[in-house]
């Protein structure tokens, strides 16, 4: 009888394979790693509006262009947590907060 190998084991995770594509001085550099990663979750329309302004102890701080966008930002930071999460491939951000 042939038992058949585990096909899984050779795999890597998501996340580690990015960072290690990424240029040395983004990896290195958390602010920038994360403004890179914040264009790609959010897209076009609200990386215009949006940008990485510090982050500090797992929160990211968010500035936004305008108050009339935060409600809707507001009710997607879970989402952008997780995706952000992901894409580090460890709890990197625990908390967004929106400044206007």
């Amino acid at each position: 009888m042939i038992r058949k190998q585990n096909l899984n084991k050779n795999w890597s995770d998501l996340g580690s394979v990015l960072i290690d594509s990424l240029p040395e001085n983004l990896q290195k550099d958390q602010k920038e790693w994360l403004g890179y990663q914040w264009n790609l979750v959010v897209g076009k329309e609200i990386s215009g509006i949006s940008f990485v302004d510090k982050i500090a102890q797992g929160t990211v701080h968010i500035r936004v262009q305008g108050a009339e966008w935060l409600p809707a930002l507001e009710s997607l930071k879970q989402n952008f947590i997780l995706e952000l999460n992901s894409r580090a491939g460890k709890q990197l951000v625990s908390k967004i907060k929106l400044i206007t």
